[in-house]
């Protein structure tokens, strides 16, 4: 992945005020019609606890992953609560942080850790039962088979037993395919959280609109970054509920952030580069390779701070690459694809009967702004408080506010009263000394 060493921190410096803790008023607790015995969490790199570029564990960044957040508060009103997440050793999969070098801060890749191979870390165990089943990278159409496709499952396979994120789980053999569906129906599950779907446009809108192509030997071309059919999109979630909804598991959903609001996409902006940008208009677009000036509804990405520090990008023969830009024309495609996805989890969830975290909704209110015990949050690239520093994932303090979005809608779906977490108590970006 690419580094993302040039890209300006000044304005970034973000000065936290001290803040009074949020004072709740005694109250019994209780699960109410819940049970939290058996919390397993299902979704992609937001659930995993991925941060900074990595699945990393040094200061303890996976360990406040929002499931982990979240069953810890889950614990609170059920003791006996057990939850058991893969975390990663030390550096985990590498990471990016911040160090001073001459005189200037700037965007510094850590190396992986030594235990971090092919297969994840490890001290990973695929015959362990875990209950964070995140797998960073993973897409819900690579979780469920494709229904009257034969490869399928192959594929899907092919796919997960390649991504080291996922090496806590067997996915079995090209002959004998064990999907990600297959470990949620093994999960026993008495509540869950399904927060899948975001790679399924979110990779796509991330690689400027590029498919991803690859081609596997005896199997033939396939796109790891396509965004998901809708209409494949809806049987695959209904499958996922459906096994929740038949082992009797209670559990909330959640939709998809519109992925063009993230600060990857917001940051590296026309006014803060104070200069034309040529830009390759990507295969989506309406005049597929053309060259021409960017416009302020075309989103540069944080990869484009790169280029333009390497010097390209200010000329037409020499434009930024259509991956490292999302053009006009792709992020209406993506906005539009999100909007139809998330109406897809909506009535999914509602056919069985499972409350919705409305997480676009929530991504737009954290835009505007919130302030929480004297903190102020926002979406922007650092000074936001709420990202980390590949501009797509939360940081520890953004997980602490997934992890009580998803308390409110317990809360309220199943008369629980899970105490909501201080979310500054939770560490935000590292600054170095």
């Amino acid at each position: 992945m690419k580094k993302l060493q040039h890209i300006s921190l000044g304005v970034a410096v973000l000065a936290l005020a001290a803040c009074t803790k949020t004072q709740f008023d005694e109250f019994e607790l209780n699960s109410g019609s819940a049970d939290f015995s058996n919390y397993v969490s299902v979704g992609n790199s937001l659930t995993q606890g991925f941060q900074d570029n990595g699945v990393h564990n040094e200061r303890g960044q996976q360990d406040n992953s929002f499931p982990a957040i979240l069953s810890q508060q889950m614990q609170l009103v059920n003791p006996s609560a057990k939850f058991k997440q893969p975390t990663v050793s030390g550096n985990g999969s590498g990471y990016i942080h911040l160090e001073w070098i001459n005189e200037e801060i700037e965007l510094v890749d850590v190396p992986a850790a030594g235990s971090w191979g092919a297969t994840g870390d490890a001290s990973w165990d695929v015959n362990t039962k875990y209950n964070n089943l995140g797998v960073s990278g993973i897409r819900l159409t690579d979780c469920v088979p494709t229904n009257g496709d034969l490869l399928s499952p192959t594929i899907n396979q092919f796919i997960t037993s390649n991504n080291p994120m996922g090496g806590f789980l067997d996915w079995g053999s090209l002959f004998s395919p064990v999907s990600y569906l297959d470990h949620i129906k093994a999960s026993s599950a008495t509540f869950f959280t399904c927060w899948l779907g975001n790679n399924d446009v979110l990779g796509w809108a991330t690689s400027g609109g590029d498919d991803g192509a690859i081609t596997i030997p005896l199997i033939g071309s396939i796109n790891l970054s396509e965004m998901t059919a809708v209409d494949v999109f809806s049987y695959k979630y209904d499958s996922v509920l459906t096994a929740f909804d038949r082992m009797g598991a209670k559990g909330v959903c959640a939709t998809i952030p519109d992925v063009t609001s993230i600060p990857f996409f917001t940051t590296v902006t026309l006014d803060r580069v104070g200069d034309d940008v040529w830009i390759e208009e990507g295969p989506y677009s309406s005049t597929p390779g053309n060259v021409r000036l960017a416009t302020k509804d075309d989103l540069l990405t944080l990869y484009a701070s790169q280029d333009l520090g390497d010097g390209i990008g200010f000329t037409q023969a020499n434009p930024i690459p259509h991956e490292d830009v999302l053009d006009r024309d792709e992020v209406v495609v993506s906005q539009t694809r999100t909007k139809e996805l998330n109406g897809e989890i909506k009535a999914m969830a509602a056919k069985h009967g499972f409350p919705v975290a409305d997480m676009y909704e929530y991504m737009k209110e954290l835009e505007s702004g919130i302030t929480l015990d004297g903190v102020d949050y926002d979406a922007k690239y650092i000074e936001g408080g709420a990202f980390s520093l590949d501009g797509i994932h939360p940081n520890n303090r953004g997980y602490a506010l997934v992890a009580n979005k998803f308390i409110e809608v317990i809360n309220q779906a199943y008369g629980s009263n899970i105490p909501p977490v201080i979310v500054a108590n939770y560490s935000g970006i590292y600054f170095p000394n």
